[in-house]
């Protein structure tokens, strides 16, 4: 049985409208990131969208170093804000997510 197409509410653009808002203006700068979590640099190539010599150069010293863009840094802003929501989540939300994304893999 297929649905119809639904039509966005006013709650679901305010709340795209609040998401894009947070990632356009929330940056995080790389040190407190890695205050928070303990990855690797090919993790953070992944979360920030950049190759793994790109994260080598932020912690290289002298000419080579280079700064993360705010792209970047938006990404780590995201990334923490997704971890830290999954951990504060009820569980029973958790629950409904795994079921939701049982079906939708039943479906292709």
């Amino acid at each position: 049985m297929t649905l119809a197409p639904r039509i966005p509410s006013h709650t679901h653009w305010s709340a795209l409208r609040h998401y894009l808002q947070l990632t356009h203006n929330e940056l995080m700068d790389l040190e407190e990131f890695l205050r928070v979590w303990d990855v690797s640099r090919e993790e953070l190539a992944l979360i920030c969208d950049c190759s793994v010599t790109t994260v080598n150069h932020w912690f290289s010293q002298g000419e080579h170093r280079r700064i993360p863009t705010d792209k970047h840094k938006q990404r780590l802003a995201l990334a923490h804000h997704i971890w830290v929501t999954i951990e504060s989540e009820p569980e029973y939300l958790q629950t409904l997510r795994e079921m939701y994304r049982k079906k939708t893999r039943r479906k292709q």
